[in-house]
């Protein structure tokens, strides 16, 4: 079943592709996507009228396309279905690298932040179902995602982090509540969020985590999707947000190469080859309770 608009020569209409590999990462900034064709073989790359850019190439022998998706839970709910639609294999991985801002005092600029779910705090995806239905992460991508981020050097409990994310449809004023002249209402919501342990905001995810349960109803397929998000500002109640000192370019290829250690971990795991997942699941049975956290305590297996 297609719902996207195709063009006269059967290409969709705002990523204009015909067909996308079934390993697909995605991200807002074009940038960021351009530099993925610097890990492929033979990598063939595309801008769109519109600004939208496609990678497409080869890594470690898998299929690999990337595509960005512009800001917002409304423009990822263009281009997503597009997304998918494309994709003619009957299984799909699809992986969001982003950016998020810190909502706890312990998780700091610079650290990654696996979301586990979506607190969804838009209205874009609320077209496909009401508010009260769940944005989960796929339960299958998060070990691999863990390990991918740990072969990259990040470490749980220290700078590498799992739990819910923020996902908003404003940038300014519903993470930084005090410059809303609903500043009152808006700060109780947020720290309500807070207080129950969300980890960071961003601003795309939950649509993801939508027309995936959507498609998988229409399609004969599996679709799995995931997230790694790079914090890019501390958690401050008060203020500007302040991303100062933060190399994005370092941080584009952070996350390309967890992306993509995460493909060839799902490609083994298909294949039946050994992960020994095990050691991931230890780190995340010894966490320490979040109250640890907030308290300042290091975490057992941070230390370890």
């Amino acid at each position: 079943m297609k719902i996207t608009f195709t063009t006269s020569t059967g290409r969709s209409a705002h990523i204009e592709v015909a067909r996308l590999n079934p390993y697909i990462l995605t991200g807002g900034s074009p940038s960021r996507i351009k530099k993925v064709a610097e890990f492929l073989e033979r990598p063939e790359i595309f801008v769109g009228e519109r600004g939208h850019v496609v990678v497409n190439g080869y890594y470690n022998g898998l299929e690999v396309s990337a595509v960005s998706t512009g800001m917002g839970p409304s423009s990822v709910m263009i281009i997503l279905p597009e997304i998918i639609e494309a994709i003619k294999d009957d299984f799909m991985v699809i992986l969001r690298l982003g950016t998020s801002g810190s909502l706890q005092q312990y998780v700091k600029k610079g650290h990654i932040h696996i979301p586990t779910s979506c607190v969804r705090d838009e209205g874009a995806t609320t077209a496909v179902i009401d508010l009260e239905y769940p944005a989960i992460t796929s339960v299958e991508l998060i070990p691999l995602l863990l390990k991918a981020a740990e072969v990259n050097g990040y470490t749980l409990g220290r700078n590498l982090w799992i739990g819910p994310v923020h996902t908003k449809d404003d940038l300014y004023f519903k993470e930084r509540p005090s410059f809303s002249p609903r500043r009152h209402e808006l700060k109780e919501r947020i720290r309500s969020f807070i207080e129950l342990g969300v980890i960071s905001s961003e601003m795309e995810y939950s649509a993801y985590c939508i027309l995936r349960d959507y498609y998988e109803r229409c399609l004969d397929k599996r679709i799995f999707t995931g997230c790694v998000l790079a914090v890019v500002n501390d958690y401050s109640e008060e203020g500007l947000i302040d991303t100062s000192g933060v190399d994005s370019s370092k941080i584009d290829y952070e996350l390309i190469k967890i992306g993509l250690e995460t493909f060839s971990l799902f490609k083994k795991l298909r294949q039946g080859e050994p992960l020994n997942l095990d050691y991931v699941y230890s780190l995340l049975i010894s966490l320490n309770p979040r109250i640890r956290q907030l308290s300042g305590e290091k975490d057992k297996s941070a230390s370890s």
